[in-house]
């Protein structure tokens, strides 16, 4: 049999047991739609307990009933959120401590760097074997060998910098303090920065890091000073064909004649070019903008290749042309994609058709216009496709 304690209002039962021979006393009320027990060995300190918490009780009442109806409605709302066994109040008590130790950061800031750093379902594989993995999901793409080597060279630079760490362990700050730091021009920051960003992208593909936690997007991107686009003259592209062989003949001259980057040079297979129809095909795999194009044989470059044709097989049979053919310049020095860029600046200067040397050489227009139009004579255009052998 309970005895209660009320006010009228509110009520608190006491409950009388023995046990062992010794009598207990126990209250019992409800707070917060949750059901409260308090034990006790003596029964006035018990009485005493019973009559504060009947008392706190309709205090806390009083305080419900005085509210305004926003604050009702948020209470109502508070509780719809809550978990059905969790009280409002620890969860408020919880909360308020949390945000005092976080400081400026918001509480679901933490928590979402937490779950970035502690997440079981996700592998926290070290860098360097990040690195190496990648590297390789790009050769099965079949990319360039010159992408893939710069795929795996910015890896492994991260991984040096970072040892000990995983991909979940990076943040922006960290990476734009590493890479700022290091001698190099913009323009090759900003290719490490896509490279990375790319290895973000397909490590949360993977599962090494969770969506949206890449940390590269973020990066600074470096401000890159445009320099004027260097061209070969007819004397240098015939110097070049003159003493290459036959292994590097067929990259100068598609490069000089028909404007290939190197990339597609080097995944060119001889079976592409058509040499009675006069067009090299460039498959979408092959093609940096993953477009295919049909780009014309002049007559000239004809000449070049007519007696190295195969059937089928790789065109290029270097790993680094560039580097073969700096070794043949005498008297003038290598440009960078000078081949390329001798190629659309003289097509240019013979069309006076921005669209159609875009549409050739798989550019755009605008890119066309801006930086290769009117650098070079359309008699020294005539003299660069009049090179023969």
């Amino acid at each position: 049999m309970a005895t209660e304690i009320s006010n009228g209002r509110q009520t608190v039962k006491l409950y009388r047991s023995v046990n062992r021979g010794k009598a207990m006393y126990q209250l019992a009320y409800y707070f917060g739609g949750r059901r409260v027990q308090k034990n006790f060995a003596d029964k006035s300190e018990a009485k005493r307990v019973a009559n504060r918490i009947v008392g706190e009780l309709t205090h806390d009442a009083k305080t419900v009933e005085a509210m305004a109806t926003p604050e009702l409605e948020s209470l109502v709302a508070a509780r719809k959120v809550l978990a059905p066994s969790y009280a409002l109040h620890v969860a408020v008590e919880e909360h308020a401590q949390a945000v005092a130790r976080l400081g400026k950061m918001t509480l679901r800031e933490a928590v979402d760097f937490f779950l970035r750093h502690h997440r079981v379902d996700v592998a926290r594989l070290p860098l360097s074997e990040i690195a190496e993995q990648f590297a390789k999901s790009r050769e099965q793409a079949g990319l360039s060998e010159h992408y893939i080597f710069l795929c795996r060279k910015f890896t492994r630079q991260l991984a040096e910098a970072f040892p000990g760490s995983c991909l979940s362990d990076l943040t922006t700050p960290a990476l734009d303090k590493w890479l700022g730091g290091l001698k190099l021009g913009a323009t090759t920051k900003n290719d490490m920065r896509r490279v990375l960003g790319t290895c973000g992208n397909w490590a949360e593909k993977q599962g090494h890091l969770l969506k949206g936690a890449s940390p590269f997007p973020g990066m600074v991107r470096y401000k890159e000073t445009k320099s004027a686009v260097s061209i070969f003259t007819p004397e240098n592209i015939a110097s070049l064909l003159k003493k290459a062989d036959g292994t590097l003949r067929p990259y100068l001259a598609l490069g000089a004649f028909a404007g290939l980057r190197t990339a597609e040079l080097q995944r060119l297979d001889w079976s592409e070019i058509d040499l009675d129809r006069g067009f090299i095909t460039v498959a979408a795999s092959k093609a940096k903008t993953r477009q295919r194009r049909l780009v014309p044989i002049s007559k000239n470059l004809k000449l070049w290749l007519k007696p190295l044709r195969r059937a089928s097989g790789p065109v290029c049979l270097h790993a680094c042309p560039q580097h073969a053919a700096r070794t043949l310049c005498a008297g003038f020095s290598w440009a960078k994609n000078g081949l390329r860029h001798s190629f659309i600046s003289y097509r240019l200067a013979i069309l006076h058709d921005t669209a159609r040397v875009a549409l050739e050489a798989g550019n755009s227009p605008e890119v066309i216009f801006g930086h290769y139009r009117e650098l070079v004579t359309p008699q020294a255009a005539k003299k660069w496709f009049a090179v023969k052998p």
